[in-house]
C-alpha cells in the first residue's frame, strides 16, 4: 500500500475563468448589475440633495454612457487574456517568438499544453497576429532565447 500524498492535487485541465452560463444565470448577473447600478445613481442623487440640487438633470442618467465603453474594454480585455489580471501582462511587455507556416510545428501546435508544458499562463502566451501568424510570447527574454535556441 502506498503512502497518501499529502499537498499534491492532480491537475483538472480547468481555469477559474473558463466557465458557462445558463440562462438563468445570466439573468442573475444582470439583475446584480442593474442593482449595483440603482445603488450607484441612489448614492449620486444623495450627493446632489446634499450639495442643494447643483447638479443639472441630465448628468445622472449620462453616467451609464461613460461606464459603457469602460466596460467594453474590460469586456474585450477579459475575453482575449482571461479575468485573472495577472495574465494581462502580454499587453504590456513581452518577448515575441514568430513560427513560421512552413515548419510542421505550426500545424500540430496545441496552445493550452504548450503553455502548460514551458510555465504556465503566467509565463507564456500563444496568440495569433492580424495575419493569423501563430506567435509565442515569453515574459522574460532569457525563456524565449531557451525556447529560439533548442527548437527553432
Amino acid at each position: 500500500m502506498l503512502p497518501p500524498q499529502f499537498g499534491r492535487r492532480k491537475h483538472r485541465g480547468y481555469y477559474r475563468d473558463q466557465f458557462e452560463t445558463d440562462e438563468g444565470e445570466t439573468t442573475l448577473l444582470l439583475g446584480i448589475l442593474l442593482a449595483l447600478w440603482g445603488v450607484y445613481w441612489l448614492v449620486v442623487h444623495w450627493i446632489d440633495w446634499a450639495v442643494g440640487n447643483l447638479m443639472v438633470w441630465w448628468v445622472e442618467p449620462l453616467t451609464l454612457f461613460v461606464t459603457l465603453p469602460i466596460m467594453g474594454f474590460f469586456a474585450m480585455i477579459i475575453d482575449k487574456y482571461g479575468a485573472n489580471p495577472i495574465y494581462w501582462w502580454p499587453m504590456f511587455w513581452g518577448t515575441k517568438v514568430v513560427i513560421a507556416r512552413d515548419v510542421e510545428f505550426y500545424v500540430d501546435f496545441d496552445d493550452e499544453e504548450f503553455v502548460q508544458n514551458n510555465g504556465g499562463r503566467t509565463n507564456v502566451y500563444c496568440g495569433t497576429d492580424s495575419n493569423e501568424d501563430l506567435y509565442i510570447k515569453f515574459r522574460t527574454r532569457k525563456d524565449a532565447v531557451i525556447y529560439s535556441l533548442r527548437n527553432l
